[in-house]
């Protein structure tokens, strides 16, 4: 992606006012020395930031077109000012895992919601977080002592100065779950993300669009606001059989341990939690009691924690027969929630008393009982329980380590089971007969096809062999728009694609005298210097093609305030913009020439090419 005609002429407009005011614009080694207030009020002159060459940076990303796309365009968006990137394309289950042990540099990383909760864009960056691939809190960065907590005006006293993330963010997350006040709650997680933003370790680049082709012949088709699908009830033909395609092998459809899209719409077909996602009469979706009878309103204690009983509906079965009891949930849980699984998403059971502790506070009173206390009210617990985290499993079957890697062992409770998966080419699942509401199940097969090679599967969805898929070439985008009108669908999904940086790889010069918070401080400057340069709007509308929306804010657009209004527009406290970066087109020039002058700072190789 050689594109970046807008970056060249911003590096041009900055080298004339340069020369027009005497800017020093050399490979000088030194930068003038910076004025400090001490403590005292005395005024000292810090030393001055020793000069070098940039790091070459290393990006990685999975296989996708699109990806590449975008990974190329920040290369040469980078490459336009003298800073090197080399891009490195990993299968998807290896770039997972090489993101979450934080093996890299710079990565590809998107985020889509769990829940409509702003919560849920915050709760992943805690210190103990499985989601938590830019590494806050962990390795060196655990003991940095740099950050600031104050929440002293919103009626708790707590107050942090120099503390590491563990002591300042982690807390922050804390107070924000246990918050009743519901407009003090958000203005809290609007704090927080005023502290991930500036670190710089997250740039945010567009709001996701949900991409998809689905034949004219399928009806009943839905889809979550969270980017799971739905084909249950479908109806295509004589409804036997329907093929499609979502992703590639998943990483793993254990619903504890499983932590991608693809693999919870697989979970959702498979498995029934207390609740679903639905829809009404009308197409409208909807949380619905799934193997609860119904969901209740909680009981408040003195203690301010609330308590939910549930009943589960007559009848529930495993696929293999036996009965489903209340135990299953309460060991399912405790087991998604144990550090002795390390599931990414066991920091979902925060809520619940007792987290943190060898057993939650949940109970079954009896086979059909359910007891839950959490540790206060939370707005979004129905969706919770729509989530795979927590749904049950049964403990007799996981205790064989394999159980979700074969059919022969995979036990579920929901509206199929599966029967086969030739790795990386196919899973096939078929409609269970015990399953508690099989009547509304229309569809009796899904074959869900795995690939990664966009050109693959959509001439597969042209030739009629697939009837919905997931992804597009994005060189076809246009041609598709025009071709298949009806069949191209462009979906609203509550998500945010960005690129992170890894915060215990330093961006420095070799040569720095600068470290630990002071070495910090000028590595968020480079990351935010970073992230000015890059054009989201060629982005969304010459690269990704989508409809995306360029993104200012981590927390994305479809998330609202108590007073209905957009989290991402009240997010920043920027004037004449919404969020932390200012993306209309007629700010990216100003971008731009911030970002030079910030990297001229600490690299002597920065200048125009």
């Amino acid at each position: 992606m050689k594109k970046v005609l807008s970056l060249i002429i911003a590096i041009a407009l900055l080298l004339t006012c340069c020369s027009l005011v005497g800017c020093k614009n050399d490979n000088s080694n030194e930068t003038k020395p910076a004025a400090t207030t001490e403590p005292g009020g005395e005024t000292e002159t810090a030393a001055p930031i020793v000069k070098g060459t940039a790091p070459v940076l290393k990006y990685i990303y999975n296989t996708s077109e699109s990806h590449k796309a975008i990974a190329e365009y920040i290369q040469a968006a980078l490459a336009n000012v003298g800073l090197t990137m080399n891009l490195e394309n990993q299968e998807w289950n290896t770039f997972l895992n090489t993101r979450k042990e934080g093996n890299y540099n710079v990565a590809r990383n998107g985020w889509v919601a769990d829940y409509t909760d702003p919560i849920c864009f915050i709760d992943m960056w805690t210190s103990n977080s499985g989601n938590n691939d830019i590494q806050f809190g962990k390795g060196e960065h655990a003991n940095l002592k740099m950050y600031n907590l104050d929440l002293t005006s919103y009626g708790y006293d707590i107050k942090v100065t120099n503390g590491t993330w563990a002591e300042t963010y982690d807390v922050l997350v804390s107070t924000i779950k246990g918050c009743v006040d519901n407009e003090k709650r958000f203005e809290l997680m609007h704090l927080a993300e005023d502290m991930l933003m500036d670190t710089g370790c997250i740039v945010p680049i567009y709001y996701y669009t949900d991409l998809l082709m689905i034949s004219k012949e399928v009806t009943g088709f839905y889809s979550s606001p969270l980017g799971y699908k739905y084909f249950l009830k479908c109806n295509y033909k004589d409804n036997s059989s329907i093929s499609v395609c979502i992703a590639s092998e998943p990483d793993t459809i254990d619903p504890a341990l499983n932590s991608a899209v693809d693999g919870a719409t697989l979970c959702t077909h498979l498995f029934s939690g207390l609740a679903k996602w639905d829809t009404d009469a009308e197409g409208n979706l909807k949380i619905s009691p799934d193997c609860a009878e119904a969901l209740v309103e909680g009981v408040v204690g003195d203690d301010g924690k609330v308590t939910y009983t549930y009943t589960l509906k007559e009848g529930l079965k495993w696929s293999d027969g036996k009965d489903l009891k209340a135990s299953d949930f309460v060991f399912a849980w405790n087991r998604a929630a144990s550090e002795a699984l390390g599931a990414d998403y066991g920091y979902m059971f925060e809520v619940v008393d007792g987290f943190g502790t060898d057993k939650l506070n949940v109970e079954a009173v009896d086979d059909r009982t359910i007891k839950v206390v959490l540790s206060s009210a939370i707005s979004y617990w129905d969706e919770l329980l729509a989530f795979p985290t927590y749904f049950p499993v049964r403990e007799d079957v996981v205790s064989n380590e394999a159980w979700a890697t074969d059919p022969s062992t995979y036990i579920c409770n929901g509206p199929y089971t599966m029967t086969a998966w030739n790795h990386d080419s196919q899973i096939v699942l078929t409609k269970n007969p015990n399953f508690h509401d099989a009547d509304t199940v229309t569809m009796k097969e899904i074959k869900f096809f795995l690939s990664s090679d966009t050109n693959t599967i959509y001439t597969n969805f042209v030739n009629g062999s697939w009837q919905m898929i997931d992804d597009v070439p994005t060189n076809e985008i246009q041609s598709i728009k025009a071709n298949y009108p009806d069949e191209f669908k462009i979906n609203g999904q509550i998500g945010t694609y960005y690129v992170c940086f890894n915060v215990n790889k330093s961006l420095l010069p070799g040569n720095t005298n600068l470290t630990g918070v002071e070495a910090e401080k000028a590595n968020q400057e480079i990351r935010k210097a970073i992230g000015l340069l890059l054009d989201r709007n060629y982005i969304c509308e010459s690269v990704a093609q989508g409809g995306q929306v360029p993104a200012s804010s981590f927390v994305a657009m479809g998330m609202t305030n108590p007073d209905h209004t957009e989290f991402y527009k009240t997010a920043g406290h920027n004037e004449g913009f919404a969020g932390y970066y200012d993306v209309s087109k007629e700010a990216y020039t100003s971008n731009a020439l911030a970002a030079l002058e910030t990297l001229q700072k600490y690299y002597s190789n920065v200048k125009a090419k």
